[in-house]
């Protein structure tokens, strides 16, 4: 009977209302959690009864109600907030970040970036999901290998022995020459003019203090100044070397004099009319470590200055490389000065911090102040990530809908990028939620009063046996 299908349209009515203020109250309830995408109900009506057809073949059909036809996710990017956490991520446009269960090893994936280290220094969820990602190979700075677990475990920056030093010093050019016979001794200040040090490191990571010592010879053929360098260490920092006695370290030939024209040595500098760097003699060093490997270490006094207008006879440079000549070591008037001293290599250290930037590369930053890039996040692409299984938690599931994901890096084939210190926050509207609930408690309370409506006529029908 016609009447009674107007129940249980009422009722189809009330149902369909009462689960869309369920998608509504878990929109608005949802409007704080990390990476929330809200939900939209989409109601469709039920397949109608045919009570007739008239003379026109015109079928006259009453609908049965409605029903839930479609809740979709809304994929809009929620708004980014800053925090001062390093672990902390947010994507910027598409992608998801891909986690392993290590009690399933099932792989989740999420928008939520609030990531933090566990006791193995693995990078983790809240729910202890570790963040995939890639390694970082330590030449090229790029991604290689497989997608893997991101864990910065026994993790150190090992010692690098020095291998070069840049030295920028001011010699006077008003020093005068020392008494003819006079031989290089480190210990005596009085066999050399000025001195300055270099602290260089050994293969174990050991600093060791290196002095370099300048001596005015006098003038070549062309009238320029030479000054002869030597460099000594501690005899005790040596092999067979005794402690507390300055040992020169290489094997430099002394420049010579003969009828007042200097011809430089193998370890000399010789600078032009301005002052600056013509010829350097600087071959590299070989230091004999008592406790660690042979080091190797070039001595860099900046750049010669080329053959050409400013100084038209043949230059040298130790490196092969020439300028101006006045971007190192100089000869100008004035008191000695130590303007640069700079060199690599660097001691041992342990991670101490680390940092993120937009292509989801996690650098370390390490004790001995090394900065070095580990790991690359992984993000995931679906080709309808809005039908993902809700695992709760923030994790969603790949399902059949959704199709396989394809894992690749940040800012790469239609990826977004990453914002470090930053958190992707809920998309939901609340203006538009409190609309919408309005809207479902309006039909909500129509579709009682069909009900109430139909129960009247019922109750008006037993009257007539009556």
């Amino acid at each position: 009977m016609g009447i009674y299908n107007a129940l249980f349209i009422g009722a189809s009515g009330l149902s369909s209302f009462g689960e869309a203020v369920r998608v509504v109250g878990d929109n608005i309830s949802n409007v704080n959690s990390l990476g929330f995408k809200s939900q939209n109900v989409n109601f469709s009506d039920v397949l109608s009864q045919t009570v007739g057809v008239t003379r026109s073949n015109i079928a006259n059909q009453v609908g049965n109600g409605v029903r839930i036809g479609s809740i979709t996710r809304d994929q809009q990017q929620g708004s980014l907030q800053n925090t001062t956490s390093p672990t902390d991520m947010a994507i910027n446009g598409n992608g998801l970040f891909a986690m392993r269960d290590p009690a399933t090893n099932g792989l989740t994936y999420t928008r939520a970036g609030a990531f933090i280290l566990d006791k193995n220094f693995n990078l983790i969820d809240g729910q202890g999901n570790i963040v995939q990602g890639f390694k970082v190979d330590d030449i090229t700075g790029k991604a290689v290998g497989n997608v893997g677990d991101i864990t910065f475990s026994n993790l150190a920056a090992q010692a690098k022995a020095t291998t070069g030093v840049t030295v920028g010093v001011t010699l006077d050019s008003n020093a005068t020459l020392l008494p003819t016979g006079t031989t290089f001794d480190p210990a005596n200040p009085s066999t050399f003019h000025y001195k300055t040090e270099a602290n260089i490191f050994d293969s174990l990571g050991q600093t060791h203090a290196v002095s370099l010592q300048f001596t005015k010879v006098g003038q070549d053929s062309a009238g320029n100044i030479v000054w002869d360098w030597h460099a000594s260490v501690d005899g005790g920092e040596l092999t067979g070397g005794t402690a507390g006695t300055p040992t020169e370290i290489g094997a430099p030939t002394a420049s010579t004099i003969a009828g007042g024209v200097v011809t430089p040595g193998t370890q000399s500098l010789v600078f032009g009319p301005s002052g600056e760097l013509v010829k350097e003699n600087s071959p590299a060093l070989t230091i004999n470590w008592a406790n660690a490997t042979p080091s190797t270490v070039a001595m860099n006094y900046g750049n010669a200055a080329g053959q050409g207008t400013l100084y038209p006879v043949a230059t040298a440079d130790a490196q092969g490389i020439t300028g101006t000549g006045l971007d190192g070591t100089v000869q100008m008037a004035g008191s000695f000065a130590t303007r640069q001293m700079t060199r690599d290599g660097f001691a041992a250290g342990f991670l101490d911090k680390l940092e993120t930037d937009s292509s989801g590369k996690i650098f370390g930053v390490f004790t001995n102040g090394q900065r070095r890039a580990l790991f690359q996040v992984a993000l995931a692409n679906f080709p309808n990530d809005a039908v993902l299984s809700h695992n709760g938690n923030n994790l969603l599931k790949e399902t059949i809908a959704s199709g396989s994901p394809v894992l690749g890096l940040p800012g790469a084939g239609g990826m977004g990028t990453i914002s470090p210190f930053a958190l992707e926050q809920s998309n939901v509207d609340l203006a538009a939620e409190f609309v919408k609930l309005i809207v479902v408690q309006r039909g909500y309370e129509a579709n009682s009063k069909t009900i109430l409506t139909t129960d009247q006529m019922l109750s008006s029908l037993m009257q007539v046996k009556r």
